[in-house]
């Protein structure tokens, strides 16, 4: 497999100076149906939730930053699209533009409202670019490598460019995340065939989320089992991801793994990485709050 890694000089060739970015602003307002939906199935897509000119004029800058965490990961790593043992950026040094993104308020009160809380913090930023032919992902559950005390985790998907169902677009199994850790489903003891098959006779129905427009938004729980299959296209799908937390959340226990499984150790290593990168030198039960993990949104705050 060739290390390619996007072009980022076309990319930023004609990108705006930051000061000049527009501001993201709130587009539309959930209904109690749409609530309702993501606390059912555990995931819901909110349609242009962010004007696609907006997503336009940050994207370059989010690219830059694919190039350089692209460029760290290995063969294996690249075609999935993520890292094998680091996962979550560092937000000590992260480019202007992209903080203003991660902590705007237009996507921060989304999360609030799907969570019914007042209050979110920013957990964690990352891009998924997975390339042509790229690899599927296993399924997993978010909250294993999540060091909080808390449920009230989500995650806002957001393609950057529009999304073909062939591209690999994530794969949810509606209602996982009312069952609590699903051990079967997180460890690489059965076939990706098996755990389908186990889904199905525990009522689990899987639902893909097809094909998405720029501005679409995907969100789901900590606790929502997930996967994405082969990028099957021939164009890169752009992909960044943002984490929320309720306020008020706490450092969690170190959970009681079996680390007999690859897999298993290789999420306390997350979780490790987690802790440090993030929550330096906070102890269970400490209050989750750093400089990197601000409150984004509070109820009654304008947008």
């Amino acid at each position: 497999m060739n290390k390619q890694t996007l072009n980022s000089q076309e990319h930023l060739a004609k990108v705006q100076e930051v000061e000049n970015l527009p501001e993201l602003s709130q587009r539309c307002s959930l209904s109690p149906a749409q609530v309702a939906q993501y606390h059912q199935n555990g995931h819901l897509v909110v349609p242009q939730a962010l004007a696609p000119t907006d997503i336009a004029a940050y994207r370059p800058f989010l690219v830059e930053v694919a190039n350089r965490e692209l460029a760290k990961l290995n063969d294996l790593e690249r075609a999935v699209g993520t890292s094998g043992s680091t996962f979550v950026y560092d937000l000590r040094e992260v480019h202007q533009a992209v903080w203003r993104l991660i902590t705007s308020v237009a996507i921060a009160k989304i999360a609030a409202e799907l969570l019914k809380v007042d209050s979110v913090r920013l957990l964690h930023y990352n891009c998924f670019f997975k390339p042509p032919q790229g690899l599927g992902t296993p399924w997993h559950q978010d909250c294993l490598y999540i060091p909080l005390n808390t449920d009230q985790v989500i995650t806002a998907w957001i393609p950057l460019v529009e999304l073909s169902p062939d591209m690999g677009p994530l794969t949810f199994a509606s209602g996982s995340h009312r069952a609590g850790f699903l051990e079967f489903a997180n460890t690489n003891k059965y076939s990706p065939e098996r755990i389908v098959q186990m889904l199905d006779e525990r009522g689990l129905q899987l639902t893909s989320i097809g094909s998405m427009a720029v501005g679409d938004i995907s969100f789901h729980s900590s606790f929502t089992l997930h996967s994405a299959p082969i990028n099957f296209s021939d164009r890169m799908r752009e992909v960044i991801a943002i984490s929320y937390y309720a306020d008020g959340a706490c450092i969690g226990e170190p959970e009681n793994f079996d680390l007999s499984t690859p897999q298993i150790f290789q999420t306390v290593k997350y979780r490790e990485h987690f802790l440090n990168q993030y929550f330096s030198g906070l102890q269970p039960g400490d209050l989750a709050c750093s400089p990197t993990n601000p409150v984004v949104y509070q109820k009654n705050q304008d947008v």
